[in-house]
């Protein structure tokens, strides 16, 4: 891991840190399987004038797209129902308004409008209107499928949307501009535009590693995103962040900005600010690689073998990025699909929960979102009851490892 410092210019975007050669965190392995899961080299840039951090080389599209038809995605959802609510309460909205979606993820948005009576919608189907015809294929294939022109014609045969609403996408882009060119082609004139997307401000601000994720492109703050809208020449109507255990949710519904109006600001203060916490969060994962490993090894010495409840990407960064995957014993997860596979970063194998009173394991690190760590704690309270202790991997969180006695 190592961390270059430049002088900010105007000329190009500068390295952040170089986070070496790390593993696409969906390719799961067959126990003892004789080839290993692919890594790329992964950098972090961030543009010196907006403060907005990013990957340099984005991983290849075709090593990204998952190898299981079984693997599922969850976005937070308990702020759904205002927000839907919002959507029609917008100036020019009725019922007779059409309402689209760009994926799977605002089915259950769309659910909740059809419910207040908005039935008039369309989603993008990926095999009809994409040409992706493979079921393994996710949002990282959809971004890449949907060009300007792709998205004309989307438009062209379901009608422009009133509301397009495009969640939890964004972040996942190779092309921006492209991108946001494409999603604005299939609204109406003065309509709406609804995005929501990870808000990274916290994870950066505490140096945690787990926001690292070679799915995501680019790693939007509240500011980084409501400038990206400005300089698009969108107008704001509604902006916030929603709290979340893990990481906020940005909500942002725009519309076109008044032709001939410059709604982009300058704020060099705002943008010194986002360089100075990112630069923070790279010299961070350095230190936290060192004093994590030096705190995992004496948990181990004085407790014994150690285990991770999670067997997903968040677990995955943390024991890449953190290079400790030889401290730990095997990684448990309930997912029956995933039992039996080995995770793409030390051959470590993933079992039940069962594992958590073989009596080996004494420590268990919780690698999963933190809104579902408590209901772990609880259904696994035997483990406690036996002398087993759980902690997590999350800095700030109540039972944060580096904070265990």
């Amino acid at each position: 891991m190592r961390i270059v410092q430049h002088e900010v210019t105007e000329s190009s975007d500068n390295l952040l840190i170089d986070l070496g050669h790390q593993p696409v965190s969906n390719r799961f392995l067959p126990v003892d399987s004789l080839t290993a899961a692919p890594s790329f080299p992964l950098q972090l840039l961030i543009n010196p004038d907006t403060g907005l951090v990013h990957l340099g080389k984005a991983f290849p599209l075709e090593e990204l797209k998952p190898r299981y038809d079984w693997l599922t995605c969850f976005e937070p959802e308990d702020h759904l129902d205002a927000m839907a609510l919002k959507l029609t309460r917008l100036p020019g909205i009725t019922q007779a308004s059409v309402f689209g979606a760009y994926s799977f993820k605002d089915d259950s948005t769309l659910r909740r409008l059809e419910g207040l009576g908005y039935a008039k919608n369309w989603r993008i189907d990926p095999v009809q209107d994409l040409g992706v015809t493979d079921p393994c294929a996710n949002v990282e294939t959809y971004q890449c499928a949907l060009t300007l022109s792709k998205a004309q014609e989307i438009c062209a045969q379901h009608g422009a949307a009133d509301v397009l609403i495009v969640r939890h996408v964004i972040e996942h882009a190779y092309n921006l501009p492209e991108f946001i060119a494409a999603i604005r082609s299939m609204v109406s004139p003065g309509g709406y535009i609804a995005w929501e997307l990870p808000d990274c401000e916290r994870a950066l601000a505490a140096g945690d590693c787990t926001t690292i994720w070679e799915e995501h492109t680019f790693y939007f703050t509240s500011f980084t995103f409501r400038q990206l809208l400005l300089e698009s020449c969108f107008s704001i109507i509604h902006y916030e962040s929603v709290p979340y255990p893990l990481e906020n949710s940005l909500v942002a519904i725009v519309q076109e900005a008044p032709a001939g109006s410059n709604p982009a600001i300058s704020a060099p203060q705002a943008v010194a600010r986002e360089i100075t916490r990112a630069q923070s969060f790279a010299q961070t994962l350095v230190h936290r690689r060192i004093d994590v490993r030096k705190k995992l090894e004496t948990i181990r010495l004085e407790h014994g073998a150690i285990a991770i409840f999670g067997a997903g990407h968040l677990s995955v960064a943390f024991l890449s990025l953190m290079q400790v995957a030889d401290l730990i014993s095997c990684v448990i997860d309930e997912n029956p699909n995933k039992k039996g596979l080995q995770l793409p970063i030390g051959g470590l194998q993933i079992v039940g929960s069962e594992a958590l009173y073989s009596g080996d394991v004494k420590v268990c690190l919780l690698g999963l979102n933190p809104q579902n760590q408590p209901k772990v704690i609880v259904a696994q309270k035997r483990f406690i009851e036996q002398g087993g202790i759980f902690a997590s991997i999350f800095p700030g969180s109540d039972l944060y490892l580096e904070q265990m006695q």
